[in-house]
């Protein structure tokens, strides 16, 4: 077993932004004015469709991370009409099909945390995709760290590039 004073330091350097903000600036945001889901991160941006976009997380918790977000502000999953739950759900299947292309995982964590004290840090509904590998889980519980090998622009990009050339918003009915 290791000990956690046993343990090194590991680089990454796409979180640096996150851990240098001041606090406050981390804290739960409420405002729409202030909510970065409301004004979208272009260069993450992996597709938009009428009501959700499908996006690379810039604080991945492992590679490939995916968050599906709401267009619209709001922050309980019952606020959401019919066809924003089926474009959100067409999202998420969209992002499995394409992680498996790209990144060929065996499994995955799909979820959101509403509420401060279920975890949740952005006031605004989304949907984190988290692909899985055997043995990636745990290490972080032991040293407090976590490995992530792909960088979250890279990750759009070749997302990006796997949904247009394969044409999946039509396969799985995102009107973009």
């Amino acid at each position: 077993m290791i000990v956690k004073d046993q343990c090194k330091s590991l680089y990454a350097p796409w979180r640096q932004d996150y851990v240098t903000k001041p606090s406050e600036e981390k804290e739960m945001t409420t405002n729409k004015r202030n909510c970065p889901f409301c004004k979208k991160d272009r260069e993450l941006l992996i597709l938009e469709a009428s009501k959700s976009y499908l996006q690379a997380n810039k604080y991945p918790y492992s590679a490939g991370h995916l968050l599906i977000i709401t267009k619209r502000h709001v922050n309980q999953v019952v606020e959401l009409t019919s066809l924003e739950k089926k474009e959100l759900f067409n999202l998420i299947d969209l992002s499995i099909y394409s992680l498996d292309i790209l990144m060929k995982p065996e499994g995955y964590n799909i979820g959101c945390s509403i509420g401060r004290i279920a975890g949740e840090s952005i006031s605004h509904l989304h949907f984190h995709v988290l692909p899985r590998y055997k043995g990636d889980v745990g290490w972080n519980r032991v040293c407090d760290f976590n490995v992530v090998s792909v960088a979250p622009n890279d990750l759009a990009k070749n997302l990006k590039c796997i949904i247009g050339k394969n044409k999946l918003a039509k396969k799985f009915g995102l009107f973009v």
